[in-house]
């Protein structure tokens, strides 16, 4: 009788502390990162005519926020903000004008993508993980002219296309807080690092 009673108040003691814990693995279903990316796909359109000019592209890379939900250990959905700023400036080689340069074009693509998100494993201080996003991209232009009386410079047409990711990356960490190193193709670049963290849903 006094073994019940002791197995039944272990019991008792236990319970709520291995309902916590699944409460809170319940509710760590929700993560942001932050990261930086190397030679995304959109920093290849620049839309001006580059068979009359020469052209000098100045490259930042691209910045990107996204938000991921979880409905368990494997599987999450959520949305990417990719930000891609650059500035061109474009020189002529021919004899009209002793100033090569023509214009300077700031040159600008944001991309909104929809994302799954997939961690093939998934250990408390590790993660291997698999990303595919897709969406829209826009174009943002602001032209600086410097002999508009030789050259009529004219901004591209084009100013929305498809945006897309793939892409295979690694978390280290905890199961708040972790770096990232995320290798692909798209927007987000071919390769990147960055910062995730995990919260409360």
């Amino acid at each position: 009788m006094k073994k019940h009673i002791m197995i039944a108040l272990a019991l008792a003691l236990c319970l709520p502390a291995l309902a916590q814990e699944e409460e809170k693995e319940r509710h760590v279903s929700d993560e942001i990162s932050i990261g930086y990316g190397f030679h995304p796909v959109s920093g290849d359109y620049f839309g001006m005519d580059a068979m009359r000019f020469n052209y000098w592209i100045d490259k930042v890379g691209a910045i990107y926020g996204s938000y991921t939900h979880f409905f368990n250990k494997v599987v999450g959905v959520g949305g990417t903000y990719c930000f891609d700023p650059r500035i061109i400036d474009y020189t002529y080689n021919g004899l009209v004008t002793n100033n090569p340069l023509i214009c300077t074009l700031n040159e600008s693509s944001h991309s909104v993508m929809g994302h799954v998100k997939l961690n093939c494993i998934n250990k408390k201080h590790f993660v291997l993980y698999t990303k595919f996003d897709a969406g829209i991209c826009f174009w943002g232009y602001k032209l600086k002219e410097f002999q508009p009386e030789y050259f009529a410079v004219e901004l591209p047409d084009q100013h929305c296309c498809f945006a897309w990711q793939a892409a295979v990356g690694i978390e280290v960490g905890n199961e708040r807080v972790a770096g990232f190193l995320q290798c692909g193709v798209g927007m987000e670049g071919n390769y990147s690092l960055g910062i995730r963290y995990k919260f409360n849903k």
